[in-house]
């Protein structure tokens, strides 16, 4: 009987999260997250176990499932050795951003995401992590003008295209992120960008050989040919791979001397 007076009484979309949060952190936990959620402008949050920190939500939304993959089933929770600079494209809120800049904190890690919401609340999980560097950017073939394809689908589902008739957003090529931050390696590249790979990965020739490990999630389903650009990419190499959840996971990557 209270429950369903409760549940009347509180918006659909914190009841998702309340519903959601003890679920998997317990009723006190949930109630305590809850009244943060009120007093913090309908921002949710939820524990960061790597730092004892918190990291922030919409309620709600798909960030509930992102938070998921990343927190709960550790889906980047990877030998990766000792990286120093991490690049994350696709990074959406910064969980995976915030993940790596927590079990790395000696890495630079630069996330990238085209999409303003979702770059907004990188911005935010970003904050308390000096060591992330956040590009409102898509990653890109090179440096181009980029347009969302379809804005009325989940904020993890974004697509994007080239858009040369306006300005639209930046899209930048990974030699122009190697550029721009004065390093001629990177440690750990992941891709998570709806497709867009396939673009990335067509123009793997000018920047395969700076990357030591590519954790990938390709989207064939999107833009066919993901994967056999992936393995032309890495053709001439030898590398470790596995998976991680939906991800591809490239490691000691290295070219074969002829």
């Amino acid at each position: 009987m209270l429950k369903a007076v409760v549940k009347k009484i509180v918006r659909k979309d914190h009841w998702r999260f309340l519903s959601w949060y003890r679920s998997y952190f317990g009723l006190p936990p949930a109630i305590h997250a809850y009244f943060h959620l009120l007093w913090n402008g309908g921002i949710g949050c939820a524990p960061n176990k790597l730092t004892g920190g918190s990291v922030f939500l919409r309620p709600g939304t798909t960030d509930q499932n992102v938070y998921h993959e990343i927190f709960i089933e550790e889906e980047y929770n990877i030998d990766l050795g000792n990286p120093k600079f991490i690049v994350d494209a696709g990074a959406h809120i910064g969980l995976s951003s915030v993940f790596f800049a927590s079990k790395y904190p000696k890495a630079i890690v630069v996330a990238m995401e085209p999409e303003a919401s979702n770059f907004n609340m990188l911005l935010l999980n970003a904050r308390l992590h000096r060591n992330i560097k956040p590009i409102r950017a898509g990653l890109w073939s090179r440096k181009a003008h980029l347009r969302i394809q379809d804005s009325n689908v989940p904020t993890w589902s974004f697509r994007v295209s080239e858009d040369p008739s306006g300005p639209g957003m930046p899209g930048v090529g990974i030699r122009d992120v190697l550029s721009d931050f004065n390093v001629s390696q990177i440690d750990v590249l992941k891709m998570d960008i709806e497709g867009s790979e396939l673009e990335v990965l067509n123009a793997h020739d000018s920047w395969i050989d700076s990357v030591t490990a590519l954790i990938i999630e390709l989207h064939d389903r999107f833009q066919p040919g993901c994967s056999e650009a992936l393995a032309r990419a890495i053709s001439g190499h030898s590398y470790d791979r596995s998976r991680s959840g939906e991800s591809t996971v490239i490691t000691n990557l290295k070219r074969i001397a002829t």
